[in-house]
C-alpha cells in the first residue's frame, strides 16, 4: 500500500469515526433569548389623541448574566453580551437557565428575569427609562 492509499485510508476512517457524534459547536444555537430594548418616555406628556410610543434602543450593549438559585433581579456571572440592531432587538444563544437580563440605554434599564427551555428562546423585553417626566 502507498503512502496516498495509507493517507485515504486515515482520512476515511477519521471521519467515519465522526459519525454519530455531536460536535461541541451542533447545539450551540438551539436555545437562548430575543427581544426588543425600548426607551421611553419619549415626551413630557401624553394624551389620548397624541400618543408618544417607546423607541427601539438602537446599537445598545445588552448584557446576560446568571441568575443566582432564589433569587429574584440579582445578577450573577456575565455569561453573554450582544448589542441591538436597527429596531431595538437583540439575540443571544445561552444554555437552558434562568438569567437576568439588562442593556445600557437612557438614564437606567430594568433587570429582567428570563427563563430559558432547551430548544427554544424566551423573549423579553427590556425597557429603559429617558428620564423625561
Amino acid at each position: 500500500m502507498g503512502v496516498r492509499e495509507v493517507l485515504a485510508v486515515a482520512v476515511a476512517g477519521a471521519l467515519l469515526g465522526a459519525c454519530g457524534q455531536a460536535s461541541p459547536e451542533a447545539g450551540r444555537d438551539r436555545s437562548g433569548i430575543t427581544g426588543r430594548v425600548l426607551l421611553g418616555p419619549r415626551c413630557p406628556v401624553e394624551t389620548v389623541t397624541e400618543s408618544c410610543d417607546d423607541e427601539p434602543a438602537v446599537g445598545v450593549e445588552v448584557t446576560v448574566a446568571e441568575q443566582p438559585p432564589g433569587e429574584a433581579y440579582v445578577t450573577g456571572r456575565v455569561v453573554a453580551r450582544t448589542t441591538t440592531d436597527a429596531d431595538g432587538a437583540y439575540r443571544v444563544s445561552v444554555p437552558p437557565g434562568t438569567y437576568v437580563v439588562t442593556a445600557e440605554a437612557g438614564m437606567s434599564c430594568e433587570l429582567m428575569d428570563a427563563r430559558v427551555e432547551p430548544d427554544g428562546y424566551s423573549t423579553v423585553e427590556i425597557p429603559c427609562d429617558t428620564g423625561i417626566r
